[in-house]
């Protein structure tokens, strides 16, 4: 097959990836700040913790930490961060990479669980078993495990890689004198069919489960609407949209990229090459797109946020006035 492998990325590749990670560090940073400072002490502030940390290392591990390069559909790639690529393999990389990113299905999970959990208080009757949701947690858990189980099982020898290449993509081999690169053929290697496969068993299961536990949570909420104050009933309500919007973010910012991707193997399009390598700028940015949405959704953390931004612009010789007749914002020089 006929495809293009330079040595090194393109130039502008690693400065997206950078850029992507110095705007992410100090979003995600005053995201976690507002979950622990800014939060009511609940349950579900640790369950939004638990999905700000995930999201972050994963984020953090593929814009510096352990960012990559990849080759479609050669399905190869190599680490181009000189932090971890001197420490670990490049098969070690792939499976921590794969490991936190795998730990974003339970956390949103436990969001959605808690959410109808909450509204299952309001009445007495019709609630969700707590041992059914137990269960639902530890298969969910389950699910990084076993990823990270396959993909080390699918770890190629040099020569089989040699072989591969040789056959499949003989203009790149020189790209195996690159001691970070590796590449997988996903046609035979065991490991990365079970891989895919738990991949989309688990990612669908979930998703109806998710979706039952929202419909759960909304007829609840309809339900009891009655029996509980405007207030109740609008933070129930409202917590419910922003994790709905919060899991739009993964949605297409992770596995759309992906799919994507999986459809560029599969159909073997080489001429979408640098398509399927630049797709991963979305999922490397969707802890920072996520972060944006929390804050948007909730009036507390969007409050904070537009106090501080007031206060730094006051000291910097500029004052924030609101115009009482359209609402606008204006900056009025001061001192």
């Amino acid at each position: 097959m006929d495809l293009d492998c330079p040595e090194q990325p393109p130039s502008y590749y690693t400065f997206c990836l950078h850029s992507i990670a110095f705007f992410s560090f100090p979003i995600n940073c005053l995201g976690c700040y507002l979950i622990i400072c800014k939060s009511s002490h609940s349950e579900y502030k640790y369950r939004q913790l638990y999905l700000q940390i995930v999201s972050f290392i994963v984020e953090n591990h593929m814009t510096w930490l352990g960012a990559g390069y990849y080759y479609y559909p050669m399905f190869g790639g190599y680490n181009t961060s000189p932090i971890l690529s001197h420490v670990i393999s490049p098969h070690t990389n792939v499976i921590g990479l794969v490991f936190v990113l795998a730990f974003e299905l339970p956390s949103l999970v436990s969001c959605f669980q808690f959410r109808a959990k909450s509204a299952g208080e309001l009445r007495p009757t019709n609630k969700i078993s707590p041992y059914f949701t137990n269960f639902m947690t530890f298969i969910a858990h389950c699910f990084p495990f076993i990823l990270s189980i396959s993909i080390f099982l699918s770890e190629p020898s040099h020569e089989e890689q040699y072989e591969f290449i040789s056959q499949h993509f003989p203009k790149c081999l020189h790209l195996l004198k690159n001691p970070d690169f590796i590449v997988y053929d996903w046609r035979t290697n065991l490991g990365w069919i079970i891989a895919a496969a738990s991949a989309v068993i688990w990612v669908i299961t979930f998703a109806l489960y998710s979706l039952s536990l929202s419909i759960y949570t909304i007829l609840t909420l309809h339900t009891m609407r009655c029996h509980m104050s405007a207030t109740t009933y609008k933070i129930h309500r409202s917590a419910l949209i922003a994790l709905t919007f919060q899991c739009i973010i993964p949605f297409s910012c992770i596995l759309a990229p992906i799919s994507m991707i999986g459809i560029i193997l599969l159909q073997e399009l080489s001429q979408l090459q640098e398509l399927a390598t630049d797709l991963w700028f979305l999922i490397a940015a969707h802890s920072m797109a996520s972060t944006i949405v929390m804050i948007c959704f909730n009036s507390r953390y969007l409050d904070f946020v537009r106090t501080f931004f007031s206060r730094a612009f006051k000291i910097n010789g500029v004052e924030v006035v609101s115009s009482s007749s359209n609402d606008a914002i204006v900056f009025r020089k001061y001192g």
